[in-house]
Parts: structure tokens; C-alpha cells; sequence
């Protein structure tokens, strides 16, 4: 699959078709949105839906770290999905996937999702609001900041590519002047259709890779 180099705030960033973002330069790798346990909160309420999807995205993790070799590991927020019960086998393997990676430095910048949940339990450290790491904010809120150029989670960005008369809708990277968004990284998680506005770039994850919208 094709990755995407892209410059943003003087830095080089390599956009991923995993819904990642790697900064080579300190070896760091950035998602957003992973909502572990989203599976069994669905399964609980009584919604049909497929176990496996906690086990899908740590393979997926797994993988990003093989390539990449990162050194540390940011996640914008919304690490799990909500509470979980002593029945939740996600928090083990979970837990058991950290103890494999125990020499990746492994932050969570807080989303409004993860106070359902001690993240501290699975060996990965929180950082409420916001977490510098100039030139950037590394923030779950899509807001601003005077400290640097914000990345952010939270709204799931997608949009639509035509090929011919189908349309699909797909995961995307957007970055306006002063905030960017991750695409969510989980399996299970939805979509937020964002405008094309000038002045903004967009970029898509197809099954072929990370391609520009325009």
C-alpha cells in the first residue's frame, strides 16, 4: 500500500493507509480514535456485531510497529470505547500487547471517551487535554492552540471519491491552516463526511494507499 510524504509545520510527515501518522524525525507514530471494547459495549446493549475487532486493530498496531520501528506511540484520544466488566477479554489481550511492546514509550492524550476507563490499568500513561511536542499540539479536540499546530482525533474524518458512477466513502487525512485530523484508526468506528474547503488538504485512504482528493 502506498504511503504519503507530506511537509506540515516545517516537519516531514508520512501519512499511512493503517490511519497513521509516522514523524520520522522522532521516531514517533500518531492514531486517533482506536475505541477498544467498542465490540463488546455493542454486544452488551444487544447489537449483533463481530468479536475480533479489539484483536484486529493490536495486529494492525503490531505491524505498524515492525515497519516503522518507532520509539514511542501518541493516540489523540478515545483509547477505549467505554467501561468494560470482568468478562471483557479485550482489557487482557490488551494488557498482554503492551507487556510485548514494554520498551515503546506509549502516551494517550485523553478523549471524552476514555473517562469510562483507567488507562493507567493497561500500562499506558495519560495526559489530560493536550500534550506539546513543538512544532505541534498533540490534542483529541480539533481546537487551535497559540503553543502549535494542532493534530487532533475525535471527528472520524471521511469523505467521498467517485470512480465513475460509484461512490465510496472513505477514511481521510485533513489539514487546515492550523488543525489536523487523523482518520479514526479503529475497525469498528464510523465516519464524519468533511467538506473539500480551499485551502484544504485532504487525503484519502483506498485500498491502494493514501492518495490526494484533488
Amino acid at each position: 500500500m502506498i504511503t504519503r510524504d507530506i511537509e506540515l509545520a516545517g516537519e516531514q510527515l508520512t501519512l499511512h493507509p493503517e490511519r497513521a501518522i509516522y514523524w520520522g524525525a522522532q521516531r514517533t507514530l500518531l492514531v486517533a480514535d482506536v475505541h477498544f471494547g467498542k465490540g463488546a459495549v455493542f454486544r452488551r446493549a444487544g447489537i449483533a456485531v463481530p468479536s475480533g475487532d479489539t484483536e484486529d486493530d493490536l495486529h494492525r498496531l503490531d505491524a505498524l510497529f515492525a515497519s516503522l520501528q518507532p520509539t514511542r506511540l501518541v493516540i489523540l484520544g478515545d483509547l477505549v470505547h467505554g467501561a468494560a466488566t470482568a468478562r471483557s477479554a479485550w482489557v487482557d489481550d490488551v494488557r498482554a500487547w503492551r507487556e510485548r511492546h514494554a520498551t515503546i514509550d506509549i502516551t494517550l492524550v485523553t478523549g471524552n471517551h476514555d473517562r469510562h476507563f483507567d488507562v493507567g490499568a493497561l500500562g499506558i500513561t495519560a495526559q489530560p487535554d493536550r500534550l506539546p511536542m513543538p512544532p505541534f499540539v498533540l490534542s483529541h479536540h480539533p481546537h487551535p492552540h497559540v503553543e502549535g499546530y494542532t493534530l487532533a482525533g475525535h471527528v472520524h474524518p471521511g469523505v467521498v471519491v467517485r470512480d465513475g458512477w460509484r461512490k465510496h466513502r472513505l477514511p481521510a487525512f485533513v489539514f487546515d491552516r492550523d488543525v489536523g485530523m487523523l482518520p479514526a484508526f479503529g475497525t469498528l468506528t464510523g465516519l464524519h463526511e468533511v467538506a473539500n474547503l480551499t485551502g484544504r488538504e485532504v487525503y484519502a485512504v483506498t485500498p491502494a494507499g493514501v492518495i490526494p482528493t484533488r
